[in-house]
């Protein structure tokens, strides 16, 4: 379960990062208007390019941590999962409900909270 987790997790880090830059980020930054923030137009870039990719590297975080999780005999780690099984819950129905299901997000965070969760329930 977990290492099914921690796979769906790569897969969505890798696609909010690939199809994101290539759909949002680029247009984005191409973009004349953007606020200076007090350092200029690049400060401006540089925040939104690297907030974006930030949360991938977080994703990926959280699936070497669910595979570091099922591979050792760490006594209690039902609490970790239920916070990792919280968070892609409540982002899965963010993206369900706000996008209206439009944004295809809620399609893997929820299997995502389902299956850490059930790997915590039966820890």
């Amino acid at each position: 379960m977990l290492l099914l987790a921690a796979l769906l997790t790569v897969l969505v880090g890798l696609f909010h990062s690939i199809v994101g830059e290539i759909r949002l980020v680029r247009p984005l930054l191409a973009r004349s208007d953007l606020p200076r923030l007090g350092h200029g137009p690049w400060y401006a870039r540089a925040l939104i390019r690297t907030a974006w990719h930030i949360t991938t590297l977080t994703w990926l975080g959280i699936a070497a941590m669910l595979v570091v999780i099922h591979r050792t005999l760490f006594p209690d780690h039902a609490p970790l999962l239920w916070i990792i099984s919280a968070v892609f819950a409540v982002s899965g129905l963010a993206a369900l409900i706000l996008s209206r299901a439009r944004h295809p997000a809620w399609l893997a965070f929820l299997p995502i909270a389902g299956l850490t969760g059930w790997a915590a329930a039966g820890s």
